[in-house]
């Protein structure tokens, strides 16, 4: 007994474990400096926003305390604090002097810290650390290689640049390049060791300054401290250790001559970027401190990235085993080892899943705003670009390389070339495209036979578009089709096909298409900003709309509710003659020739009508006189007034309303589907998303697809159409949803798009890497945009030329009126009540004949109407004292005769099966002779 007692306890423990883990409420802690409020923001709204979109079984909790990190014992308490209350992670700045603290404690609790500081020393030495930020040392080597540079001036202005300039030296060790370090000792008032620096500068050309501060702020100030110094001119070479150089004010030094160069790890251009951009700018700054700006900090953008980390690595463990965090709860709370509640200092014990969420972070590669968020062993960023951007006279910032940690500094535009504007209107730009409707197509040869030349043989959007485009611009162009008809596509030695690679090996200037912008297509071209936006989307055969069937108009409501329905009316009549026929209110005292009689109206035949003309809102003559009648009567008439009402309601939109039943409503209806195959273009960024996708959907579908025999891939999207309208709605083409749009309004209108899109990309403007186009193509479509011209040319090619355009718009204003099928079996209804009704009839009547009795209505002669009339005038009969007279009850009758109608009325006539009467003998057995003499 106590062993099952023991089993029982157990069980319940882990589903109260295994309840509270599906509660989904992670709880990660952040620890900020207090001058790090644009980076206090970015992380909280991290949180709040991947609340929303989360489509996980668990969010993200967030414990948030903001101190000055360089105190010891408060930044000691704050860690302690959060390792109490539970948290998985710990997030947030560091220091140079707070980094012992932070090794101390992580190492021994297993505490993972992912912190947005850049890096000091070589980090990663205790494990836990993970440094969001990429350190720029060995960045700055290769500037300083790639350029000769012989003689560095390195300023710094605390004790973590010593470091950063230890790291420097070690690596340049080897090499003859000279290192002179000077120190600000005070950022805000600079300018005597601004002047200091001035009076050794040499400024000749294999000589640079190089400025390393911790905080971005730091940059500007001193660079506007330059400025007043005179140190602006012609002969001053900058390189800035910031990792977003684009965020300063450097427009103010393209006048005198200087000559500033740094690195942007934050690509603007990028999609996602300007997408979490255009969330920002609009977030009011009361409430979002530091938010509702242009431009957004690097270290606010890596606590966003931070969140991405540790929301998929969470995700991933979860993926791996659902279970990993079954025992890590209980009633909301975090108990470590199952032991203690939080992970007290004063323990000792480590973090259960400290190494476990380490080793997935290093395992992950998740891509954030900073690029992709890839890892080393000790904890260190890797896989990530820095683009180089320069300022020289009326010139920049631009951009003129891209450094990686694997492939070094790679220059695009070296710094000495002409600084000049550069004008497109003598040159003929090539323009690579391809034949892909409604993107671009040929031109059908005119009736007059002359053929087209040049740009005039082609026309679709792609075509205006460009057309608009050069007018910005200023250029003359050239359309040429790309020969392979194919968009792009990488190889294992390293090269492309298609209009990327014509690109790449500067056969063409520009390509104007449908273009999508990747990663992967960003390292090898350079984008303009997106023309348009799309996603991947599903296109199935359009499914036969559904016939209404004979009896539609009882759809609104369920079987089983039709079925309660009936048994209500059943119980209902019963129960009003259940109860008239036990109270004395439903009886009538009558007055006969024969004698005086008892009438009670409330047959079964007229209970069962009363509910009936209940039901149909129509009424009857009968109604309850007793309480218990009208109680009854007044609770059927609300719950039909109830019924009624909400079947008209629901019958308007059944019968009015046309529903497509489509076999599929979402992606993973169509993994699931048993007799349904899909596929994809044979190439492009369609099937590189299912192919790198991480998402368990999306991973079965790719198998799916690659290992499906025939194949389901086609090598156009004409083809893939085809292929969906001759399926029978057995193939599911996956496309980009402009084409969707497209070939739905096209002949003969029997696509559709279903499930909403499964990503969101957009397509630009392509260029090699480097081109003076770039700028001014962005700047063109941006004013494409707002002028209405892109709207107006997708309206054109999408809508106006459509060929179900007509139909589908306007067939929705239109009223529809209802048919003969709709309402059908009302009419049958009708039908088979009246041929009842009459053969009914007919029986009767040929019945009373055989017995002798007389159809149709009698005659009644005078007599007989003063008979009938003297009989019902003073009914019911009162007796002298103006009472209602009580009956004799000296007989009785059994209470058999109540409930079966076997009492007569005695007319001398046979009885009226309809109106029952009983003599007042009945009363002696029902009710007590008191009670009917009080009366």
């Amino acid at each position: 007994m106590n062993g099952f007692l023991l089993q029982l306890s157990t069980l319940l423990f882990h589903l109260l474990c295994v309840s509270e883990s599906f509660k989904g409420r992670i709880p990660i802690g952040a620890i900020f400096d207090t001058e790090d409020v644009q980076t206090n923001t970015g992380f909280q709204y991290a949180v709040a926003h991947n609340k929303r979109k989360n489509n996980e079984k668990f969010e993200l909790s967030a414990l948030v305390e903001v101190i000055d990190v360089e105190d010891s014992y408060k930044l000691a308490t704050s860690i302690c604090s959060h390792l109490f209350s539970g948290v998985f992670v710990l997030l947030g700045s560091r220091s140079f002097h707070s980094q012992g603290i932070i090794e101390s404690y992580t190492s021994r609790f297993a505490m993972p810290y992912v912190t947005t500081s850049i890096p000091t020393g070589l980090g990663g030495r205790t494990g836990y650390e993970i440094y969001m930020k990429p350190p720029v040392t060995e960045a700055l080597r290769d500037m300083i290689l790639e350029y000769d540079v012989k003689d560095v001036h390195y300023v710094y202005e605390s004790d973590a640049g010593l470091v950063k300039l230890q790291e420097l030296l070690k690596i340049l060790n080897g090499t003859d390049v000279k290192v002179r370090w000077h120190r600000i000792h005070n950022i805000t008032n600079a300018h005597e060791d601004l002047r200091k620096l001035d009076r050794v500068y040499p400024g000749y050309k294999n000589s640079t300054i190089l400025m390393d501060f911790n905080a971005e702020p730091a940059y500007d100030t001193v660079l506007e401290q330059i400025r007043k110094l005179g140190m602006n001119r012609r002969g001053y070479k900058y390189i800035l250790g910031t990792l977003n150089i684009l965020n300063l004010n450097l427009k103010r030094f393209t006048h005198g001559g200087v000559n500033i160069t740094g690195f942007q790890l934050l690509d603007y251009s990028a999609h996602n970027v300007m997408e979490f951009l255009s969330r920002w700018r609009s977030l009011p700054s009361n409430i979002w401190l530091g938010a509702g700006r242009e431009q957004l900090s690097v270290d606010a953008a890596l606590a966003v990235d931070a969140v991405t980390v540790v929301q998929r690595t969470i995700q991933s463990m979860l993926r791996n085993n659902t279970e990993v965090f079954r025992t890590t709860f209980r009633r909301g709370d975090v108990y470590n080892n199952n032991r203690t509640k939080g992970i007290p200092c004063n323990d000792g014990n480590p973090w259960m899943h400290g190494d476990a969420i380490i080793h997935n972070i290093k395992q992950i590669d998740p891509r954030g705003l900073t690029g992709h968020l890839e890892f080393s062993k000790t904890g260190m960023r890797k896989g990530y670009k820095l683009d180089v951007f320069k300022v020289a006279l009326k010139h920049g910032p631009n951009k003129i390389g891209v450094w990686r940690p694997q492939e070094g500094f790679q220059v695009i535009t070296h710094a000495n070339e002409t600084n000049n504007d550069t004008t497109f209107s003598e040159e003929i730009i090539r323009v690579t495209s391809i034949l892909e409707k409604p993107f671009l197509m040929l031109k059908e040869i005119p009736k007059n036979g002359v053929p087209l030349l040049g740009n005039n043989k082609y026309e679709g959007y792609c075509a205006d578009f460009i057309y608009s485009i050069a007018k910005k611009c200023g250029f003359s162009y050239e359309l040429r089709p790309n020969k392979d008809g194919v968009y792009g596509r990488k190889f294992k030695n390293g090269s492309w096909n298609g209009m990327i690679g014509e690109l790449i090996a500067k056969a063409a200037d520009l390509a104007a298409a449908p273009l999508t912008i990747t990663m992967e297509r960003e390292e090898a071209v350079d984008f303009s900003k997106p023309f348009m936006n799309t996603g991947i989307s599903i296109m199935i055969k359009k499914p036969e709309k559904q016939k209404p069937g004979v009896f539609s108009f009882m759809k609104p409501f369920s079987i089983s509710l039709w079925m309660c329905i009936v048994i209500g009316y059943f119980v209902v009549s019963f129960g009003i003659f259940l109860v008239s026929r036990f109270s004395p209110t439903e009886w009538k005292r009558i007055r006969m020739r024969s004698g005086t009689e008892y009438l009670n109206k409330f047959t079964l035949k007229s209970s069962l009508w009363f509910s009936m003309g209940s039901l149909m809102l129509q009424g009857s003559d009968t109604c309850p006189r007793s309480a218990a009648g009208r109680i009854i009567g007044g609770t059927w008439w609300l719950a039909v007034l109830i019924v009624i009402s909400s079947y008209t309601a629901n019958l308007a939109a059944f019968l009015t309303i046309e529903r497509l039943l489509t076999p599929i409503s979402s992606a993973d209806d169509l993994a699931n589907h048993p007799d349904m195959s899909y596929g994809t273009l044979e190439s492009g960024s369609t099937q590189d998303f299912f192919k790198k996708s991480n998402v368990h959907t999306y991973k079965i579908m790719w198998s799916f697809m690659k290992s499906h025999y025939p194949s389901v891939f086609v090598s156009t999207s004409a083809e893939g159409v085809r292929r969906v309208r001759s399926s029978k709605g057995n193939y599911a083409f996956l496309m980009e949803s402009v084409y969707n749009e497209y070939f739905m309004n096209q002949e003969p209108c029997d696509t559709m798009q279903v499930a909403p899109n499964l990503n969101s990309k957009g397509y630009g403007v392509a260029t090699p890497k480097g081109s003076k186009l770039r700028q001014k193509l962005s700047i063109a479509v941006l004013q494409l945009i707002e002028d209405g011209t892109l709207i107006k040319l997708k309206k054109k090619w999408w809508v106006d030329k459509g060929t179900c355009g007509a139909a589908g718009s306007h067939g929705g204003s239109k009223k529809k009126s209802l048919s003969l099928s709709n309402v059908a079996g009302v009419f049958f209804i009708l039908i088979g009540g009246l041929v009842s009704a009459i053969v009914l009839g007919v029986t009767n009547f040929l019945r009373s004949k055989s017995k002798g009795k007389l159809g149709g209505v009698p005659p009644i002669n005078n007599d007989a109407a003063r008979s009938l009339l003297s009989d019902y005038r003073d009914a019911p009969l009162n007796n002298e004292n103006g009472q209602t007279a009580t009956p004799d009850i000296h007989q009785s009758v059994p209470v058999k005769g109540i409930l079966m109608n076997t009492c007569k009325l005695h007319t001398g006539e046979n009885s009226n099966n309809s109106n029952h009467t009983i003599r007042s003998e009945f009363y002696g057995n029902i009710y007590d002779r008191k009670s009917l003499h009080d009366r």
